[in-house]
């Protein structure tokens, strides 16, 4: 319990990661900073709504996008405004459901032409 406890409270210094959102990480995978670098925000999102049986608002992907920004810079100069979730905002506004579509055809895709080569 300890190491979880410890793990969470790394994650927590991510900004816009508070308790619902850092145990979500966890449940996730994601244990510590490093782990979330280079990881793909979007598929973060897409496996997010997975394990939540449905789809989850559309401000989790921003923070997760944030998260990935904040793993991938850690320990060097950040931009502040990157360092707020709502910097991440898409700018052509959709609801969750059809980004979560739009990012599941998009996925798709991408794991088809990598089988391909």
């Amino acid at each position: 319990m300890a190491d979880k406890t410890k793990a969470l409270a790394e994650l927590r210094k991510i900004p816009g990661v508070g308790k619902a959102v850092v145990l979500d990480l966890w449940n996730l995978g994601y244990k510590s900073i490093s782990d979330l670098k280079g990881q793909d925000a979007e598929q973060m999102y897409i496996w997010h709504n997975d394990q939540r049986g449905g789809v989850q608002d559309i401000c989790m992907l921003y923070t997760f996008r944030c998260a990935v920004y904040f793993a991938n810079t850690y320990g060097q100069q950040q931009d502040p405004e990157k360092l707020k979730w709502w910097y991440w905002m898409d700018e052509q506004k959709v609801d969750s459901k059809t980004k979560d579509e739009q990012l599941r055809l998009k996925h798709n895709a991408s794991l088809k032409h990598e089988k391909a080569r």
